[in-house]
């Protein structure tokens, strides 16, 4: 999670008692929120639930009340300064929605209370019992699965086993899930659905799998109701949204008056497609533009491919070039060429025909949020945690190339580049903030041998049999491992783009 910005002492804070003097500044939610119940429990609220369904839900509520607003909870020791800043002002907040032309403003209500869970798992569990709570949503990054090589429960995971030896006090969103559902259970109480909103490939799936495999190292019996009871619709969600800073602060207090202890800011685009899958029913989404549908694959297979893919793609080759800002990468002809041969190429041909879509007006729209300069993005932001992102985004890709013969010339300098990358330390030798779970690992090897791929690519966990024994993907990566430290990523990305219209 953002941490909470210092507030000024000039603009007018955000608090139920202000609505009325904020909305000749913003929009302010027009329901009554006093009046209302919460019917959804979101873990954990960071700054893209904000941004994302939350606003749908307040887009929703707007329309016609309902008892479907948002419980929200913080998972994390370190989220308990956010959930201080969301309770001092009501659990409202400022969504800054940042267009190239003009930044627009507005207060989301949608959140009725938030609770932090490592001060109070009791409160938690007493929300997640409730029969109010039909729907627990999930933004917890892929790490929050515990999940294996495999995509199966990682038994050996220290949140998996301090959550099976800790049930009443766990640590993880899966510990949490399936001690809620134990309990309900064991009133005979009906079971809520469970809706992941993370960027992984059938993010549904993946969850009825995990929380089914965890279930069963407490009670074979609990797994089988939560097999037979807990629905968990698949969903492909999509918005820009960088991390929150004193800049974001400064925006809302300069151009609206207004004081936020946790504004966030995103892009004026948003999509949600959602597979129509709900045991206890459902907010009347279509109403504020989501995307219902009987199978979410092919859309979750475009977006992940083409936007999370093109992400990584982009931004280490971006940082060794010297830029930190998506937009101004963006603005760099050779990177924006990158990226569009990189789509056209390497990634296209593996997505599905998606029902709606027009894929060539699908990637000119990407390139132009990419392109935002009112966004400001962060470069190290689409860095993190590329050993889990390559492999939902890219690797599939290549395993499709490969098997077709299609091309894998631009994926591969993409990895060559992460590769590089992870030795940490840029072209002028400054030292590289590596975030991933395997930070430590993949930063050792590839110290190991410099120019060879084999160290890295050699990690099955994350490129699988198949790519880490291919020879024709070892000598593209190779060969663009070297071009970057003998000439540079500029010089070597000039050479990999001859010949591209």
């Amino acid at each position: 999670m953002n941490k909470p910005l210092s507030k000024s002492a000039a603009g007018l804070e955000i608090s139920t008692a202000n609505l009325a003097q904020l909305e000749n500044r913003m929009g302010v939610p027009n329901y009554d929120r006093a009046s209302l119940k919460s019917g959804i429990v979101h873990m954990s609220v960071g700054g893209f639930h904000r941004s994302h369904q939350a606003v749908y839900i307040d887009d929703l509520l707007n329309l016609a009340p309902s008892d479907w607003m948002i419980s929200g909870v913080g998972l994390l020791d370190n989220d308990l300064d956010n959930v201080r800043a969301m309770q001092a002002q009501d659990c409202l907040y400022t969504v800054l929605e940042r267009a190239e032309s003009e930044d627009q403003a507005h207060i989301v209500g949608a959140m009725k209370d938030i609770l932090h869970a490592p001060s109070d798992p009791a409160a938690v569990f007493e929300k997640l019992a409730s029969p109010d709570t039909k729907i627990l949503s999930l933004t917890i990054t892929e790490k929050g699965y515990c999940y294996n090589k495999n995509r199966d429960l990682d038994e050996t995971h220290p949140m998996v086993q301090h959550d099976l030896a800790n049930p009443d006090r766990p640590k993880s969103a899966l510990g949490y899930t399936v001690e809620a559902l134990r309990r309900r259970m064991a009133a005979n109480a009906s079971a809520f659905t469970v809706m992941s909103c993370d960027n992984l490939p059938g993010n549904g799936h993946v969850a009825r799998r995990i929380i089914t495999q965890f279930a069963a190292l407490r009670d074979p019996a609990l797994a089988q109701w939560i097999n037979d009871n807990v629905r968990f619709p698949s969903a492909m969600v999509d918005r820009i949204t960088p991390v929150t800073t004193d800049a974001t602060r400064s925006t809302l207090l300069e151009k609206f008056g207004v004081n936020d202890g946790w504004p966030v800011v995103c892009e004026d685009f948003r999509q949600w497609v959602l597979e129509d899958d709900f045991g206890l029913g459902r907010p009347d989404f279509e109403k504020v533009g989501v995307q219902i549908v009987k199978d979410v694959e092919p859309y979750e297979k475009m977006k992940v491919r083409l936007l999370n893919g093109s992400h990584s793609a982009l931004s280490y080759i971006s940082y060794l070039m010297g830029y930190r800002d998506v937009d101004l990468a963006m603005a760099d002809p050779l990177i924006r060429k990158f990226v569009r041969a990189y789509m056209d190429h390497d990634i296209t041909p593996s997505v599905p025909d998606v029902p709606g879509i027009d894929l060539t007006d699908y990637k000119d729209t990407l390139i132009r949020r990419f392109s935002n300069p009112a966004i400001r993005d962060q470069i190290l932001r689409l860095a993190e945690d590329g050993s889990q992102k390559i492999q939902n985004a890219i690797v599939p890709c290549l395993e499709h190339q490969l098997k077709t013969g299609g091309s894998i010339k631009f994926a591969a300098l993409a990895l060559a580049a992460w590769f590089r990358f992870l030795s940490g330390t840029d072209e002028e030798l400054k030292e590289i903030p590596l975030k991933d779970p395997l930070a430590d690992v993949l930063n050792a090897r590839a110290k190991i041998e410099p120019r060879s791929p084999d160290a890295i690519l050699g990690l099955q966990d994350i490129f699988g049999a198949t790519l880490s024994a291919s020879p024709e993907l070892r000598q593209e990566i190779a060969a663009a491992l070297d071009s970057l430290y003998s000439k540079g990523a500029r010089a070597t990305l000039e050479a990999w783009l001859k010949g591209v219209a």
